[in-house]
């Protein structure tokens, strides 16, 4: 059996009889991703914080995240920009590369690529179908009160997209990685 391992997949593979693919295997034609998330406070005043619907519970499949050290990076100049003339306090940055199969999503949880102790929860998908998605779910915990965005976008390779709050903001880059997954 070969393509995404999905819950109809598994149904059928399971009532044939068929060897299904382990969650960690990387699926054929599985493209990987460079994905680069910049986070900030917003200056001023933090808001009074909204109802939030509950993050979805969300974890990183093995093999499929790779924490990416800052050699990686492009968004320096960004971070530069809203932290020293911008006034703005950093909350992160990272960068991570994904191997998202073909009709897939492969969803990196920020617990993960952030380490304990990050103020950041949640976790940010990247789909592949006919064009390029990216989901994001992420809260900011700050003086007792928590921040969140929820958000669903087409994107495209290369652009840098703006999550926006009133209270935190987010960067977030994807880009294609030179690496090709090992997939069958």
């Amino acid at each position: 059996m070969t393509g995404p391992v999905t819950r109809r997949t598994v149904l059928l593979g399971l009532a044939a009889g068929m060897a299904l693919p382990a969650l960690g295997e990387i699926p054929a034609g599985s493209s990987k991703v460079i994905v680069e998330m910049l986070a900030f406070r917003q200056n001023g005043t933090l808001p009074k914080p909204l109802p939030l619907p509950p993050l979805p519970l969300v974890s990183s499949i093995a093999g499929r995240v790779e924490i990416l050290g800052a050699d990686a990076w492009q968004l320096g100049a960004a971070k530069d920009a809203l932290g020293r003339k911008g006034g703005m306090h950093i909350l992160a940055h990272t960068a991570w590369s994904a191997v998202v199969p073909p009709n897939g999503r492969t969803t990196a949880r920020l617990d993960d690529v952030l380490g304990d102790g990050s103020p950041l929860t949640g976790g940010i998908a990247v789909q592949r179908s006919q064009y390029l998605f990216m989901f994001v779910d992420v809260d900011w915990a700050s003086g007792g009160h928590v921040y969140g965005i929820r958000n669903k976008r087409r994107i495209k390779f290369g652009e840098r997209h703006y999550f926006d709050h009133p209270a935190f903001g987010l960067i977030i880059q994807v880009r294609p990685s030179k690496d090709t997954p090992t997939g069958e």
